[in-house]
This record gives structure tokens, C-alpha cells and sequence, in this order.
């Protein structure tokens, strides 16, 4: 199988996460209701019109690969160029192109409490800077050569905090251009 014009054809096991775990006991979903959030975004590389993957990587890749399906095979997709996030190679994560992954800051982190019944105990509003800072981690080579480095605290661009659970973790997955500056340790964040 050979791919043209930046298109990565993908394998994923399944197309949805179907199943939640709650105290120890597994639910189905209907996953017809935001079939986006549940989407399988992780996917073996099958071939690749691009120079950063091979066939064989583990990707990260958007959720649109649900309306890319192949009309043939189980689990075969193609992907845009700029739907690819990062890659897993030999144990080892890379951010791709001009993304960047991003951890996200606990409430406590920015001076926030939460309350049990999950009610912030804060008086800012969800405009606010403070909730739009992170640290950035495993930046891209394109990241790098703009002065981003791994650790750097962040603010971001509103509602560009696109959340992905990459190697059991969670990220916020954006573009360079979303950066706005990075935040000195000394600053005092608002909250």
C-alpha cells in the first residue's frame, strides 16, 4: 500500500473506547452520543508519506480518523498530515511538527481549592489567565529551534487545550502558534 499527499495510513485495534471502570466495575457506553470523546486516537503506522514516521510507530493522532475509515480491512484509516501529534519508537515519545504537549496545572498549583463536591472555592472567572498556563513537555524539533524547552511554564491561547491521554498520561495537546509567552518561575499568577 503506498499513501500520497502527506497521508498517513493507520491500524487501530478498535474505534471506539466502549467501556469506563468505576469503583473497580466496567461499564459499557453508547458511544453514538460524542463519538468524538471517544474515539481511539492511538494507531499503529501501516505506511507514511511523511519523513517523521515509519511504519511500525505508535501515533497519536486526532480524533476526525473516525470519518477516514478505508473502505477496506478492519481498523485502517488514513490521516492528514497535521493530524499526526507524536510518535512512540523504540520506547521512545516524540512531539511532531509544529505541536507541542503541554501538562496541565492542578487547581492547587495555581492556588485554587476545590471542594469536595467538586465546587471551586475561588473567586475568578473562567476567562482568567491563571487557567491557562502549563508546563510544556517533550517539545518538537520545530519547538526547539523557536526556544521552547522541556519544563517551560506557559500561558496559552483560549480553548486551544485540546486534552489527550498520551502514554497514560494527560496532555494538552496544541500548536506553536498557540503559545503567547513563556511565564517566569517568580511570577505571580491571579487566581
Amino acid at each position: 500500500m503506498k499513501s500520497f499527499n502527506g497521508k498517513t495510513i493507520v491500524r487501530r485495534e478498535s474505534r471506539v473506547n466502549n467501556t469506563v471502570e468505576v469503583s473497580g466495575h466496567k461499564f459499557i457506553l453508547d458511544t453514538a452520543f460524542r463519538r468524538y470523546w471517544n474515539t481511539v486516537q492511538i494507531a499503529e503506522v501501516v505506511t507514511a508519506n511523511r519523513d517523521d514516521v515509519e511504519p511500525g510507530d505508535i501515533v497519536w493522532i486526532h480524533h476526525f480518523i473516525d470519518e477516514q475509515d478505508l473502505p477496506w480491512g478492519t481498523g485502517i484509516g488514513f490521516v492528514e498530515y497535521n493530524q499526526v501529534y507524536c510518535r512512540m519508537r523504540n520506547q521512545q515519545l516524540t512531539t511532531l511538527g509544529n505541536f507541542i504537549l503541554v501538562e496541565p496545572i492542578t487547581n492547587a498549583e495555581l492556588g485554587m481549592n476545590i471542594s469536595q463536591s467538586g465546587i471551586r472555592l475561588s473567586m475568578k472567572k473562567m476567562t482568567d489567565n491563571a487557567e491557562r498556563i502549563g508546563i510544556v513537555r517533550l517539545p518538537s524539533e520545530q519547538a526547539i529551534k523557536i526556544g521552547l524547552k522541556d519544563g517551560d511554564k506557559i500561558l496559552f491561547n483560549k480553548n486551544c487545550e485540546y486534552e489527550m491521554l498520551i502514554d497514560g498520561k494527560v496532555y494538552y495537546r496544541m500548536e506553536l502558534r498557540d503559545v503567547i509567552v513563556t511565564v517566569p518561575d517568580d511570577a505571580k499568577i491571579k487566581v
